[in-house]
């Protein structure tokens, strides 16, 4: 039996989430997980096989994996600040990735504006290039220091300040899910409309963020369940003897937010692409082609293509096998439909189709996703 120890030295609902991964793993294969008090007190006589963390510059914790720096360490971040003296591969998130899809979902949202609200330098770059791409510019709104440890009602002031210089209709994408409930608390105090002024995007898909407010939020789902399980699994193999990663393993994102009512809204300012975004998000689950589409929106099939790759920067193909893939994450999320089924309604006709879709997409199954998804 091996003997792993989970250190988070905070407690978050993400980590809830890679640590039932983690779990998932663990029974699978026989091991003992050990635990940390809740005052963070490390064990000063652990002796075991494996490491799981989450990367911070904590001198405790530095001090800590540097005296078991002969056991292998699985991070669950890639660290911001200078590189430690001991030896530790990475499974976390395509951070750049999520800021791409953001910009990619914000673009067919039509002519309006961007903004990015965090401190993610990963997320913010993948955002940010992927608009720049497409000849469109950023606005920022980024938390000084001093701001984030003060209470609500300095936040919101700030906050408030921050919305009122946006130039508006405006496309938020913030940090995470916590953020975009605190961006729509202080939008919904300043008397804008949520998502007419300001659309709300997050990340996380924490659903008792997500559905606890009025306007429920939009959010990108970074399926912090299957990274708790390919970090665990990796932790294995090294272990077993296997080497280190030269690079991080990245998990990729489902490649479109799960769209709830702070960014349900379609303002494509070129007409022809408004009506093809409007066909594909109404008609995504039955069984339409890229020259149905395009018939509909009056263009041929490849002059649509050149106007969306240059409009809001992906192709019908894309946009629609994207909407496909949410709507059957969704049905395997929320049901108990047979995958048979889900395939059918989400508009991939075959379960087959949907499985070799989620393999090249997601590197997962359908029925996997289904179980990772579980809270």
């Amino acid at each position: 039996m091996k003997n792993v120890l989970p250190i988070f030295e905070f407690y978050v609902s993400s980590m809830y989430h890679l640590l039932r991964g983690v779990t998932d793993y663990a029974k699978m294969h026989d091991w003992h997980l050990g635990i940390i008090s809740n005052r963070f007190e490390l064990p000063r006589n652990w002796n075991g096989d494996g490491i799981l963390t989450h990367l911070t510059n904590s001198p405790q914790l530095v001090e800590f994996l540097q005296t078991h720096a002969d056991i292998p360490i699985i991070s669950f971040n890639h660290p911001w600040i200078p590189e430690y003296d001991f030896s530790y591969a990475v499974v976390c998130e395509d951070n750049e990735e999520i800021g791409r899809i953001a910009a990619r979902y914000f673009l067919s949202l039509g002519d309006v504006h961007y903004c990015w609200y965090g401190n993610h330098p990963l997320r913010y770059s993948g955002f940010v290039d992927e608009l720049t791409l497409n000849n469109r510019r950023t606005q920022t709104i980024i938390p000084p220091e001093k701001i984030l440890n003060h209470a609500w009602d300095e936040i919101s002031g700030w906050l408030l300040e921050q919305l009122r210089g946006l130039q508006l209709p405006c496309a938020v994408f913030c940090d995470n899910d916590s953020w975009a409930r605190e961006l729509l608390e202080a939008a919904l105090m300043g008397g804008f409309r949520v998502p007419e002024d300001i659309a709300i995007l997050g990340v996380d898909n924490e659903e008792l963020i997500c559905n606890s407010v009025s306007i429920q939020i939009s959010s990108i789902d970074n399926r912090l369940r299957k990274i708790g399980y390919e970090g665990a699994a990796l932790l294995g193999r090294l272990m077993a003897g296997e080497p280190f990663p030269v690079n991080p393993v990245l998990v990729p994102p489902v490649p479109l937010p799960v769209v709830r009512s702070s960014t349900d809204v379609h303002a494509t300012g070129n007409p022809v692409v408004a009506k093809a975004v409007e066909f594909i998000r109404k008609n995504h689950t039955s069984d339409i082609s890229v020259l149905d589409i395009a018939r509909k929106a009056g263009i041929s099939d490849s002059g649509l293509r050149k106007l969306m790759n240059r409009t809001i920067g992906t192709s019908p193909s894309q946009l629609l096998l994207n909407s496909r893939i949410a709507a059957a994450c969704r049905l395997l999320r929320e049901t108990e439909l047979k995958v048979e089924d889900v395939a059918i309604q989400s508009g991939f006709g075959s379960a087959q189709s949907l499985h070799e879709h989620f393999r090249h997409v997601l590197d997962t199954t359908p029925q996997r996703f289904r179980y990772d998804s579980r809270i």
